[in-house]
């Protein structure tokens, strides 16, 4: 069952090296970076003071989950408040990835019947995965770890540091086992990254409203029941041994499922299409939609339920701004719902990253398609290059003004069921809208790299992922303003603001127009460089 096991894991370290390197330079970048830089920023009690009771914020707790204080608010305290969740997730998202690309991928891409016709065991190709996975999770863990205790900060000692380090890889080994089950029921790799990414999403709006509301709820979420372990603070160590229990119950159930089924199929049943093509199916923008139709519904039902969640608790944010002097003697100064408009605002660009994932998938999928050999079959008969790149970015550009407008629905229908005087509809659509042109630049970024640098198309990841830093904690560190001038969601105006200059999106519009019509015209007289 398990035969050269070790010769496949091998065999998944070689052909991963690079992305792992990639992976584990960002995480401590991020996590040990920022630890670094947190001491400057907040060197006294009473600045510490200051932010804890902007922790306090509902808002901020449903983004970072609940503040833990135990012994005064330290350097350690606050830096856990700011990074065990986004940490965690990180991992999260890799190990889903990791899990999919050698399980459901492989075998869609035929690559596991050849290595099944090798003296190969049925389950070695899970095990190995998940056996890559824990190793992969187990290093990431102790780089953290040691990563956090060599800064020498005297309130992140070694035990805290150690804690926050195997958080990470709990809950990286955790994801990899749900996805694990997720790839023996679904039949395709894209179907079982939107179920893994559904799940995800889930387990983060159960946190955010049980970290507001109800104790019990936020522990039935791996992301809430992780917070618990209170590094720097308490220092409690059952949750993590709680979450590594739950994953290993899974992962014996993962293998429970791949020996009951066949070889490329999944467990849940798949109704049988049609005998003959409808005329829409004819067309490449039928074939696109009928191929990415899926993930394309499960993104955009993500998208809604993002905005949901953090429009539930608008409510309580309102309710924050009555009840706490110093910040109802601010914020009336500042006009009244400054507050709103600022977690709106702040939403809305972090929403506009995420949706950004799925429209970049959509663009990239010609280029998957070329690398597979299933453009070869199209290409070969009267299609031409330009219509089979186009149907990808159309539905891209779609997505890029639905997604947005999901999430402001979203936002907008919870906000209304718990404000006293809600905000219209109007003001969340626009706060979203106004992200749209920085969608398409990406888009327009995509489709030169296809058409011109194919094998350089991660460029547009890496953009991505820093433009996230950078609007997450790129203030926190006084970055130099140069910095931020890369950083494409950064010229995009704050709407409610008097100074507003909408320069910024009407360049990104233009840049977009052209990148996109270059890149066009280089696919479709195949001009590519590398």
């Amino acid at each position: 069952m398990f035969a050269n096991n070790l010769t496949l894991c091998r065999f998944i370290l070689r052909r991963d090296r690079i992305s792992i390197i990639i992976w584990l330079i960002v995480v401590l970048a991020l996590t040990v970076g920022y630890g670094s830089g947190l001491p400057g920023m907040y060197p006294s009690e009473a600045e510490r003071q200051v932010m804890r009771e902007t922790l306090q914020n509902p808002a901020m707790i449903a983004m970072l989950g609940p503040v833990y204080d135990e012994g005064g608010y330290t350097i350690g305290a606050m830096y856990s408040n700011y990074m065990l969740l986004w940490s965690v997730m990180i991992m999260a998202i890799m190990n889903i990835f990791l899990v999919i690309r050698h399980t459901r991928k492989d075998e869609e891409l035929g690559r596991h019947e050849v290595i099944r016709s090798l003296p190969v065991g049925r389950m070695s190709n899970l095990s190995s995965t998940l056996s890559v996975a824990l190793a992969v999770n187990v290093l990431f863990a102790v780089c953290i770890g040691f990563g956090l205790t060599l800064l020498g900060e005297t309130s992140m000692g070694f035990e805290g540091s150690m804690l926050f380090g195997a958080a990470c890889g709990a809950i990286g080994m955790f994801f990899a086992s749900v996805t694990a089950i997720i790839c023996q029921l679904c039949g395709n790799s894209s179907t079982a990254t939107g179920y893994a990414f559904a799940f995800f999403g889930v387990s983060f709006i159960i946190r955010a409203v049980g970290d507001l509301q109800s104790e019990l709820l936020a522990c039935i979420s791996p992301l809430g029941l992780i917070l618990r372990i209170r590094p720097y603070t308490s220092d409690i160590w059952w949750p993590l041994f709680a979450v590594l229990g739950i994953a290993l119950t899974f992962t014996l159930i993962a293998f429970r499922l791949c020996s009951s089924r066949d070889l490329g199929a999944g467990l849940l049943s798949v109704r049988p299409g049609s005998a003959d093509a409808s005329r829409f199916l004819n067309s490449t923008y039928g074939l696109a939609w009928r191929l990415l139709r899926t993930p394309f519904i499960i993104w955009t039902a993500v998208a809604f339920m993002l905005g949901a969640s953090y429009g539930s608790i608008m409510g309580d944010l309102e309710a924050f701004i009555e009840t706490n002097e110093m910040f109802r003697q601010i914020f009336s100064a500042m006009g009244g719902q400054a507050l709103v408009e600022q977690f709106i605002s702040f939403t809305m660009a972090i929403m506009a990253i995420i949706n950004t994932i799925p429209i970049l998938i959509f663009t990239l999928t010609a280029r998957t398609q070329e690398k597979r050999g299933y453009a070869e079959n199209l290409l070969s008969r009267s299609v031409s290059r330009f219509s089979h790149l186009s149907a990808y970015a159309l539905i891209a550009v779609v997505a890029s003004v639905l997604m947005p407008l999901a999430t402001a629905v979203g936002f907008w229908s919870a906000s209304t069921a718990v404000m006293e005087v809600p905000i219209p509809l109007v003001s969340f659509i626009e706060s979203a809208f106004i992200y749209v042109p920085v969608s398409w630049f990406m888009i327009g970024i995509a489709v030169f790299l296809v058409a011109y640098c194919p094998r350089l198309t991660l460029i547009v990841w890496v953009l991505l992922g820093y433009s996230f830093f950078m609007e997450y904690v790129g203030s926190a560190f006084k970055f130099p303003a140069w910095m931020l001038e890369f950083n494409p969601y950064h010229h995009v105006p704050t709407l409610g603001m008097i100074d507003s200059s909408y320069i910024g999106i009407i360049i990104l519009t233009v840049i977009s127009v052209v990148l996109v019509a270059v890149g066009f015209t280089g696919y479709r007289n195949c001009l590519q460089f590398l």
